[in-house]
């Protein structure tokens, strides 16, 4: 006979990563606001801020998502994991994959500068605000993670998100509502 009590109910796997994706976003942003003076103006002179940058205006620039563009801040085999799955290996990776999302007739941004971030042995921490627009319809995410660096470029980007929904509570100030 268990001494643990009643037994919890079956998690569905779903359930578990979204669990997860929680509790890492929050593990993720409490570290970053002790890393951070409360109410500094967050810099902008990070591999992974200047690369954002480049990418907000390259969004909205046909054309301007290339192997090539990409390789001036990513090694030539830099990856994206997005809630722990490889979703872009490569610099072609990287095109192929935003030159999809923008030919969408999607808006998408990233908020620069971050909400906090931070550089301590060859990463960069950060915490942002993705905000996006399909079909009219605006949608938030917070996203937390951190950018390795390899000679100077970005050899790995690393993210979990959660998708902020208005109906379950107030969503970000940053995040675009019309």
């Amino acid at each position: 006979m268990s001494r643990a009590g009643p037994q919890a109910e079956p998690q569905t796997r779903g359930q578990v990563l979204t669990k997860t994706k929680a509790f890492l976003a929050s593990a993720i942003a409490a570290c970053l606001a002790i890393a951070a003076p409360a109410g500094a103006e967050k810099p902008t002179t990070d591999a992974l801020s200047k690369m954002f940058i480049w990418w907000n205006q390259a969004f909205n620039t046909p054309g301007a998502y290339t192997a090539e563009n990409f390789s001036k801040f990513f090694t030539p085999d830099a990856t994206l994991v997005l809630e722990g799955r490889t979703v872009i290996d490569g610099v072609d990776q990287w095109a192929t994959h935003f030159q999809k999302i923008q030919s969408s007739g999607a808006q998408v941004e990233i908020v620069v500068p971050f909400k906090e971030v931070f550089e301590k042995d060859g990463l960069v921490y950060t915490y942002h605000v993705i905000r996006s627009r399909r079909a009219g319809k605006p949608a938030c995410s917070l996203a937390a993670g951190h950018a390795t660096l390899r000679d100077g470029k970005i050899s790995s980007i690393v993210l979990v998100r959660e998708v902020l929904d208005p109906a379950k509570g107030p969503i970000d100030p940053q995040c675009w509502t019309k």
